[in-house]
């Protein structure tokens, strides 16, 4: 029995894309060398990976979740509050804190739950959540799970939520009112003004204010985060974020300095109750990187250094792209067939590139999305533009 029928608009959408020969998802990757990744033999330039500080391959991250396997085996054999919690989740919620500035720290199995788990139980009857429009899919799933009211304010637009807030402060029966945005956008790359979206507690003493940090935790900061670039780490109520990106791992975390807040989490959200604990090779190689950050501070900056000149040179190119601090680079192409096309292309020429296309952006406005890391070289660089100068050229982009 057919479970999805062949007339679905999106099975339709994905043969469509496959017998056009620009299908870009899902490539496996043979093996994996620091910014070179192996695919069908061939050695390729990766520029898609969100490895930002290029530790997952580093010999000590790896030597310190080996250990870890060695004392604690390969999985958790349960949930946290039952069998599944070991020491080091405990260690390194102390070091996500002290980083962040916050009271405690709260590990789950991935960046997606601890959102997920975080705004659906924390919501009550009559809250209103106000987000950036552009807020990751783990936000809003969050947000429809709470079953409380969503509004949103335009992209990283302080009058639009200030607009937005005072009307729903009018709000007949109204809770709460919950603002919620990122530090750094996982797609567009670009860093939220949160120095100034937490004005916005002068006119609503209440508001609770929520961060998505996931892409800027280890990276902007000296690696302490977006708020804490930006000097308003105490004016923002609850900071979650992952491993998955610059700390070469996997998992999630919310962080926070109502400890009531904790305790509340810990014995009521599902989705760290019910689910298995993250294991302890992958809790292991995230403190390391605290460490190596803590050691190779100048990580960080060639990070940024290698963002910069890509992002100078491709505009130099001519291409649209987006202006900021992080080691996101979005390169604005239009249509979803003109950015696979693309990626394809990029493939030809040595480079695994990402395409970023509706849903995840907003109709004919596709992008291809880099993600540069510290260990990509001057070489790698250079290989880099000559194949977007090389695609734009053939493609008559």
């Amino acid at each position: 029995m057919k479970i999805v029928s062949s007339d679905n608009a999106l099975i339709q959408q994905i043969s469509m894309v496959r017998n056009a020969g620009v299908y870009t998802l899902y490539r496996p990757i043979e093996k994996v060398e620091g910014p070179e990744v192996v695919i069908n033999g061939r050695r390729m330039i990766m520029v898609g990976s969100n490895d930002y500080l290029g530790l997952a391959t580093d010999p000590r991250v790896m030597e310190a979740s080996s250990r870890a396997i060695s004392r604690f085996g390969t999985g958790p054999g349960g949930s946290r509050i039952l069998c599944g919690n070991i020491l080091l989740h405990e260690e390194l919620e102390a070091r996500v804190a002290a980083a962040l500035g916050k009271k405690w720290a709260l590990i789950f199995t991935t960046g997606f739950m601890a959102n997920l788990g975080a705004i659906s139980t924390i919501a009550e009857s009559g809250d209103i959540f106000l987000c950036d429009k552009e807020c990751h899919a783990s936000i809003i799933e969050g947000c429809r799970m709470s079953r409380c009211r969503i509004a949103t304010f335009a992209h990283n637009d302080f009058n639009s939520a200030l607009s937005k807030l005072e009307k729903l402060i009018k709000t007949p029966a109204s809770n709460r009112i919950f603002l919620i945005t990122e530090g750094v956008f996982s797609m567009s790359g670009r860093v939220a003004p949160l120095d100034k979206l937490v004005k916005l507690k002068d006119i609503a003493p209440n508001l609770i204010t929520f961060v998505d940090d996931a892409h800027g935790f280890g990276v902007l900061g000296g690696g302490r985060g977006t708020a804490h670039s930006l000097g308003c780490t105490d004016q923002i109520d609850i900071i979650s974020g992952t491993f998955s990106k610059a700390f070469a791992s996997i998992g999630g975390f919310i962080a926070s300095d109502d400890k009531n807040l904790k305790d509340y989490l810990k014995h009521r959200s599902r989705a760290l109750i019910f689910s298995a604990a993250l294991p302890a090779a992958s809790t292991a190689a995230a403190l390391k990187v605290f460490d190596i950050i803590a050691e190779e501070p100048e990580r960080i900056t060639r990070l940024i250094a290698n963002a910069t000149k890509i992002r100078n040179e491709l505009a130099a190119l001519g291409f649209t792209v987006n202006n900021g601090g992080s080691p996101i680079i979005s390169v604005s192409i239009g249509s979803d067939e003109a950015a696979h096309a693309f990626v394809m292309l990029l493939d030809e020429l040595g480079i695994f590139a990402v395409s970023a296309v509706y849903p995840a952006v907003s109709r004919g406005a596709s992008i291809i999305r880099l993600a540069l890391t510290s260990n990509h070289e001057d070489r790698h660089i250079s290989q880099i533009i000559e194949a977007f100068a090389t695609a734009k050229q053939r493609l008559q982009f």
